[in-house]
């Protein structure tokens, strides 16, 4: 029997060590719990903050791609009306050029018919000016003939009279 009891006793010294040992493992088992525990709530606090700064990223680039996308329109549409300006700024020259050729050409035909007027006036002119020499001529004949054909010598106050 006590070969037993050196074996139960040696059991009980190993049960007895290995107690101590699971004792001293749970509490690094405990320890190591804790520490993961740490860990996760480190991590799961840096989660949150990626999540909030992600979201924000995403919130300002698609607040970005809104402006970029606004601002490509509006540089489209001003493309498109300096475009459109340009295009009636030539319309709008040409309509000048061409009424500008036409006013020239109405006030050049405006200025030759008067021109006609007046030459056909100024002929006019001529022709009164040659009918009144020619009258003024035959009076003069006239007036000489009738003073041969008086009597009485016509005196200087006639003369100037006449």
């Amino acid at each position: 029997m006590s070969l037993i009891d050196g074996m139960i006793s040696e059991c009980g010294s190993e049960t007895s060590r290995l107690a101590g040992e699971l004792l001293e493992l749970q509490g690094r088992w405990s320890e190591t719990e804790a520490m993961l525990k740490a860990v996760k709530d480190s991590h799961s606090v840096k989660v949150s903050k990626l999540e909030v700064a992600i979201g924000e990223l995403e919130r300002d680039r698609g607040k970005t791609a809104s402006s970029l996308l606004k601002e490509k329109k509006a540089r489209k549409a001003k493309s498109l009306e300096v475009r459109r300006l340009q295009h009636q700024i030539e319309g709008d020259a040409g309509l000048a050029s061409r009424g500008i050729r036409e006013a020239t050409d109405a006030l050049r035909s405006e200025f030759q018919a008067r021109l006609a007027k007046i030459s056909a006036f100024l002929g006019s002119l001529e022709c009164i000016r040659n009918m009144d020499l020619a009258l003024a001529t035959i009076e003069g004949g006239v007036a000489v003939v009738q003073s041969f054909q008086s009597e009485t010598p016509p005196t200087l106050e006639a003369e100037e009279a006449r």
